[in-house]
């Protein structure tokens, strides 16, 4: 697991923050749940970049190249951006893997072929990323958290701000 923080520059980060966090920035409803949740407070607002290698939102993707370029991704599957609302009482989602997967070849192959996630922080809140291994990765404004796509993780709602804004992405290098 590798933790960077100020990873964009300030205006990278100014101007991707001025389009993801402006008022008017299309937020969709997932009425599905988070992924193996079946709690309460289980539904939050996304916005689909890339879904399995194609392009689904070009604007957004464009507003999002430096952050991407920072990646050197070899392959971009997936980029994601989720945004959670404040809860009373901090909620964390059940650990999962962002792939499916079958059995140990896959891992051994996923392993082998440097498939890696990340995470981006759009706001500081009191929410965080958690691990298998119970390790955190708070949320920290202008942070990125890599680590391998078969790390079992998940994040949590705030209690501190009105939303908690993350992008991921899936890729390979």
């Amino acid at each position: 697991m590798i933790i960077k923080d100020n990873f964009l520059n300030q205006s990278e980060f100014d101007y991707l923050n001025n389009h993801i966090m402006a008022k008017d920035f299309p937020w969709y409803f997932c009425d599905e749940k988070i992924v193996g949740s079946d709690l309460d407070y289980n539904y939050h607002f996304i916005h689909n970049v890339i879904q399995n290698g194609s392009i689904d939102s070009p604007i957004t993707f464009d507003i999002l190249k430096p952050l991407l370029n920072k990646l050197n991704a070899k392959t971009i599957f997936r980029v994601k951006i989720n945004l959670t609302t404040k809860t009373h009482k901090l909620i964390e989602y059940p650990l999962h893997r962002d792939i499916n997967i079958k059995d140990e070849k896959d891992i051994e192959k996923l392993r082998k072929d440097n498939y890696k996630i990340a995470i981006y922080y759009m706001n500081t809140n009191n929410g965080y990323t958690y691990f298998e291994d119970k390790k955190k990765v708070e949320s920290v404004v202008n942070r990125l958290v890599k680590f391998d796509n078969i790390t079992y993780h998940s994040g949590t709602t705030c209690t501190d701000k009105n939303k908690r804004v993350v992008i991921n992405i899936n890729y390979e290098i």
